[in-house]
Parts: structure tokens; C-alpha cells; sequence
């Protein structure tokens, strides 16, 4: 089997090669609601996941009252499946907006326009996922129950993981 640092590239790669992911947070009665949203990790690495959205939304709204979210990335063959674990929260500042903006812009345009032209979300807020857990799922790799992985940035030293 790859050792850790291997995987987390691999679960890195599915991310940023994906741009959607399946974002979960918890409804005001308890349940799970999920969207597909796109997202970027924005750095190198997984310690970090962000997306945009309107500011009057109900995701926003759910993370304020329960920060607790998942993520689920998966590889374009199905091949390598992510999820992530974390606390999530609402940035308002335009300069981290626009540099998510930035990343999203070609994954998630046609979306991010669509719920602007709605006069309630013609605010975009930022959603930041710290990033706890990662689960990693490989059938390719022969990695077929979930693997947990500690969310470190791939683009230090080896010896960091």
C-alpha cells in the first residue's frame, strides 16, 4: 500500500482535479443537507477547502448555526473517492472572495451567475472548511474501506507527515 504522503497527493489530485464537490452541513432539525458545490483547495494542499456562495443562503445559515461539515470529492472514474471532515465558517472579505473566485472561475461560473442573478444573493460570501479528517477510498489502489489520512499541505518536506 502507499504510504501516507502518497495517498494525500492522490486525495489532493482527485480534489483539484474534480472542482464539485458534494457539501453536506446540518439542518435546523438535525438532518443532513447536501449540495453539489464547486470548491478549491486554493493552496497546496488539503487543510483547507473553500467555495463561494450567496451571503442569504440557506448553507450559510445552517454552517453559522452548526459548523460541522462534510465534503465528498470523486475522481472522474470513480476510482478515488475523498471525503473531508471539518469546521466550516462564513468569510465576508472580498479579497479572499475574489481570489476563491479566482480558482472557481472556470468549474463554477455558470452557477456562481445563476444564483447572482437572484436580487437576494447579490452578495457572495466565502466558505472556509479547516479541514479535521480526511477519509481515502481507492478501489485502483485497493484501498476499499475508508482510510483516514491527517490533513497536512503536501507541499512540505516529507519528512512533515
Amino acid at each position: 500500500m502507499p504510504n501516507d504522503r502518497e495517498l494525500l497527493v492522490e486525495a489532493m489530485r482527485i480534489v483539484n482535479h474534480a472542482f464539485l464537490g458534494m457539501l453536506t452541513t446540518v439542518g435546523a432539525d438535525g438532518l443532513p443537507r447536501a449540495r453539489w458545490m464547486g470548491a478549491s483547495s486554493v493552496t497546496g494542499g488539503l487543510t483547507e477547502i473553500y467555495t463561494l456562495t450567496g451571503s442569504k443562503t440557506r448553507k450559510v445559515e445552517e454552517i453559522r448555526r452548526n459548523p460541522h461539515v462534510c465534503w465528498v470529492f470523486s475522481a472522474s472514474d470513480y476510482n478515488g473517492i475523498v471525503t473531508l471532515f471539518g469546521q466550516a465558517e462564513v468569510l465576508t472579505a472580498p479579497t479572499v472572495a475574489q481570489s476563491v473566485w479566482d480558482r472557481l472561475v472556470e468549474c463554477a461560473r455558470t452557477y456562481c451567475m445563476s444564483a447572482l442573478s437572484n436580487e437576494d444573493n447579490l452578495e457572495l460570501v466565502t466558505i472556509r472548511t479547516a479541514v479535521e479528517k480526511i477519509e481515502f477510498i481507492s478501489p485502483r489502489m485497493k484501498i476499499l474501506t475508508p482510510y483516514t489520512l491527517k490533513p497536512v499541505d503536501v507541499s512540505q518536506p516529507a519528512g512533515a507527515v
